[in-house]
C-alpha cells in the first residue's frame, strides 16, 4: 500500500526548523536521545522530514512549552500514535472556515474551533480527568493556534464553568480545579509568546475588588502573541499601588477590567490617583460589567474598548499605534 502524501519525506532540516521553531541543534539532540523524530535520509545522508513528522514536532513542542518534559512528551506521542488517537477528528461548524492547519501554515487568529472541542475539554475538567485534558489540549494545538483556542475554547469554557458553579451544578473545588487549569494555560501562552517588540509594556490590571481575571488573561495572551510587551498585574489592584507602578514603568497604555458592577463603579475613581503620571498613558477599560450594564460605560473616564475581547484587542492596538505616530 502506498504511503499517504503526508508521510512522504520531502522537507530538509532547514525548512523544518523554520516552520516549527525547533532549532537544528535541538532536533539533533531529540533524535539522538529519544529516537524522535525518525527522519529519513537522502543518498548523501541528509535528513528529510514528512508533513507528519512536522505535525508531531509541533505537538511535542507545544507539550514542552506547557511544562511537560521532552521524554514524557515523546512517550505520550507514541502512545497516542499507537492507539490511533493523536489527532482529533474536527468537524467544522456549519458555514465555518475551520479546518486543520497544514504543517508550516501560519496560524490564523480568526480560525474558529468546533464547539465539540470545548465540550470534550469541559467534560474532562469537570470529571477531574487532568491527563485527558492535557491530551486534548495537545491535540487541539496541532490544529489551532493559541489565539484561536483562547477565543473559541478557553474563553467559552471559563464562562460555562462559572455559570455551572453559580447554578449549583459544580462544587467550589471542581470550579477551582477547572478554572485554574485553564488560567494556567493562558499564563503559559502569555509567558511563551514571541519576542516582544521594542517599547515599554502595556499594563493589564483588574479593578480594585475584582477577582475574576479570565478576560484580562485572554487579552494578555492575544497581545503577547502579536508581539506586544505586557506587564500583567492580575486581580484586585489598588489604585495607589497602580499609580506608583505606572509612574515607574511609563507604559503606553493601561487596561482596567471589571467583570462585576461594584468594581466597575470603583473604576470611576481612577483619576484621583493616576494624574499625568508615567508619560500620561492611554487609560482604557472593559469587562463583562460594562456589557451587561451599558450605563456604567459613561461613569468611567477613559476609553471603552468594546463589548468583546477581540474588539478590545483591535481598539487597543489602534490606540497605541496612533500614539506612536
Amino acid at each position: 500500500m502506498d504511503k499517504p502524501e503526508s508521510a512522504s519525506p520531502l522537507y530538509n532540516i532547514g525548512v523544518v526548523t523554520r516552520v516549527t521553531g525547533v532549532p537544528v541543534a535541538t532536533l539533533h539532540a531529540w533524535e539522538r536521545r529519544y529516537g524522535f523524530p525518525a527522519a529519513a535520509r537522502t543518498a548523501g545522508g541528509h535528513r528529510l522530514y514528512s508533513e507528519e513528522d512536522i505535525a508531531c514536532l509541533r505537538w511535542v513542542k507545544s507539550q514542552v512549552e506547557s511544562g511537560m518534559t521532552v521524554s514524557r512528551a515523546v512517550v505520550e506521542l507514541r502512545t497516542l500514535e499507537a492507539d490511533g488517537r493523536l489527532f482529533l477528528s474536527v468537524e467544522p461548524e456549519a458555514g465555518s472556515k475551520a479546518r486543520p492547519r497544514r504543517p508550516g501554515e501560519r496560524p490564523e487568529p480568526g480560525l474558529a474551533a468546533s464547539p465539540s472541542l470545548r465540550e470534550s475539554l469541559l467534560d474532562a475538567l469537570t470529571h477531574h480527568d487532568l491527563p485527558r485534558a492535557d491530551q486534548l489540549m495537545g491535540e487541539m494545538l496541532a490544529f489551532y493556534s493559541p489565539e484561536a483556542l483562547t477565543l473559541d475554547v478557553i474563553g467559552p469554557a471559563l464562562n460555562a464553568i462559572g455559570e455551572a458553579w453559580e447554578q449549583g451544578h459544580l462544587t467550589v473545588a471542581t470550579e477551582h480545579l477547572a478554572s485554574n487549569y485553564l488560567r494556567h494555560r493562558l499564563l503559559m501562552w502569555m509567558v511563551t509568546g514571541p519576542t516582544p517588540r521594542y517599547g515599554n509594556p502595556i499594563v493589564l490590571a483588574c479593578a480594585p475588588g475584582e477577582w475574576h481575571e479570565g478576560s484580562l488573561l485572554m487579552l494578555g495572551v492575544l497581545l503577547r502573541r502579536q508581539g506586544w510587551p505586557v506587564a500583567y498585574l492580575g486581580q484586585n489592584v489598588p489604585f495607589h499601588d497602580l499609580a506608583k507602578f505606572i509612574d515607574d514603568l511609563h507604559p503606553p497604555a493601561v487596561v482596567l477590567v471589571a467583570m462585576c458592577a461594584e468594581p466597575a463603579r470603583a473604576l470611576a475613581e481612577w483619576p484621583r490617583w493616576i494624574k499625568q503620571v508615567g508619560g500620561n498613558p492611554v487609560i482604557a477599560f472593559g469587562g463583562r460589567a460594562f456589557v451587561i450594564q451599558p450605563e456604567l460605560q459613561g461613569m468611567v473616564p477613559g476609553i471603552y474598548l468594546g463589548d468583546s475581547i477581540q474588539k478590545g484587542m483591535e481598539s487597543l492596538e489602534g490606540l497605541i499605534s496612533k500614539r506612536k505616530l
